[in-house]
Order: structure tokens, then sequence, then C-alpha cells
């Protein structure tokens, strides 16, 4: 009998690619918004990413958020992937390599810098996020190169898993007023078999996330809108007179799990775990 090889964490992504959905990754701060995202993964039966950002980390500590994540995966009932995004330097992803994440993303296009970081996350069994044609905090470059060569060149010599690529979102917006280029992601989608990456999803109205997802998309990245739905159920918690924090973080977990699961099902990731 031929025993199947376990999955690495960048065939769970490719598998996304090749089956016309994606990935939630979902950002976290602490424990009950790592929760949330664990709890919608669990109840759609979903495979998700969880991540924790440089910023997260200057706050709560990269150990501990990476104690707090690996804990949560260790007892999921679904594949959870950890991952640490928009490093902002070699080391601090390095670091987060060594701690056990799955992933790592770093901010930057040096390539000697990222491929070191790609072998050394294929070497941990894990997997190498780079960004093209993005800059340091989600800035965009204004420029883009829709040249096949330099796109094949930017790949080989990053050694990336996987590509994160401007067509048209936003990070930290409050409004889905951002609408996708489905021509240049079509055009980038023929040029690479990678999954492809989109940051600053929150801008997008869902009916494009779910458009994109058959486009080559395979990694959504989801952050402040969640957040928003945290913050706004705390707010509603402690306007009705809570004091304890396990009952007004309660009830921010829960509406942050409400909106990862309808997020979940938009990307076609539901029932695939």
């Amino acid at each position: 009998m031929t025993v199947a090889a376990p999955q690495t964490s960048a065939d769970i992504i490719r598998a996304a690619r090749a089956g016309g959905y994606a990935l939630a990754a979902f950002n976290a701060v602490n424990l009950e918004t790592a929760q949330a995202i664990v709890r919608a993964a669990e109840a759609t039966r979903a495979p998700v990413i969880l991540q924790f950002s440089q910023n997260a980390a200057r706050h709560g500590g990269l150990a501990q958020l990476a104690a707090l994540g690996l804990s949560l995966k260790s007892e999921a009932g679904v594949p959870i992937l950890l991952h640490f995004d928009h490093a902002e330097d070699e080391g601090m992803a390095l670091e987060a390599l060594n701690l056990g994440f799955d992933g790592v993303m770093l901010e930057g296009d040096d390539p000697a810098t990222l491929r070191r970081l790609a072998d050394a996350a294929n070497a941990a069994g894990g997997y190498f996020e780079a960004e093209y044609e993005v800059v340091v905090k989600g800035e965009r470059s204004g420029e883009r190169h829709d040249d096949p060569a330099h796109l094949a060149a930017f790949i080989r010599d990053s050694g990336c898993d996987l590509l994160a690529v401007d067509i048209g979102s936003a990070h930290k917006q409050e409004s889905k007023n951002a609408h996708l280029d489905f021509d240049r992601l079509t055009r980038l989608a023929e040029l690479t078999t990678l999954p492809l990456v989109l940051h600053g999803a929150s801008s997008v109205p869902e009916a494009e996330l779910a458009r994109a997802t058959g486009l080559g998309i395979a990694k959504v990245n989801l952050a402040t809108d969640l957040t928003l739905a945290f913050t706004a159920a705390v707010r509603e918690a402690l306007d009705a007179g809570a004091r304890d924090p396990r009952n007004y973080l309660g009830a921010g977990r829960d509406a942050m799990q409400a909106r990862a699961e309808t997020y979940i099902r938009a990307l076609g990731g539901a029932g695939r775990a």
C-alpha cells in the first residue's frame, strides 16, 4: 500500500490555487482574536492562516504570540497555518521561523535577502512569501511591471513560494471602495503557477474577492474589517455595562468569529478541511 506524503504548509496553499479557492489569512493580536480565527475555521471546516504581524509582535512579543499560535494550532480540528506577516528585517523573520511559524513574509525586495529567507523557510518545512512591486508598510511603488521576463526574474531570484501582487487593493481601509484589476490579475496568473496573494482585502467588496480566487489568488489577507467587528462588539458590551473583561472581550471574539466565517465562505474555503 502506498502511503501519501504528509502535506506541507506550502502544499495546502498550492492546493487552494489548484482548486480555485483561497485561504483566508486573518491577523490576530491577542488571545481572543486568535481564538476567533481558529473557531471560525473549525465551524466552517476550513484550513486558514493565522497571522501575527511585526506590529503585533511589537505590542505582545513575538515569542509570546508564537506560543499562543502554536497552542491553538496543535489543538485545532482543522489545518491552521501560522504566518509572520510584514516582517521588517531578516532577523525577525528568521526568529519567527525558529519559533515554529509555518511561513514568513518580508517587506523589501533585495534578492539576496529574499533568497536567504526562502531557503531558511523551505529548510524548516515552511514557505516564504514575497511582495512584487510593493514597498514598506504596504505603500505601492507606483510602477507596475508587466514584462514576463521581469516577473520571472523576481520569482527566480527571490525563491519565493507565494507572490503578493498589486491589483488595486489598499491596506487599513475601513470602506470597501477599492476595485480589483482583473485584467492584470489574469495576465500575472498566466505567467506563474505560484499561489498569488492579495493584501489589504478589507478594502475590496466580497464579490470581487470571490472572483479573484478563481483567477489565481490563493491567500487573502484580512485584518481591518475583523478588527472593526471586534471593537464594535466590545464597545457595545461596555456601553451595556459589562465590567468583566471576559464578557466584553468574549463579545468581541464572537463578533470577529462571525465575520471571519463570512469571509471563509466567500473565498470558497468552507468544507475544504
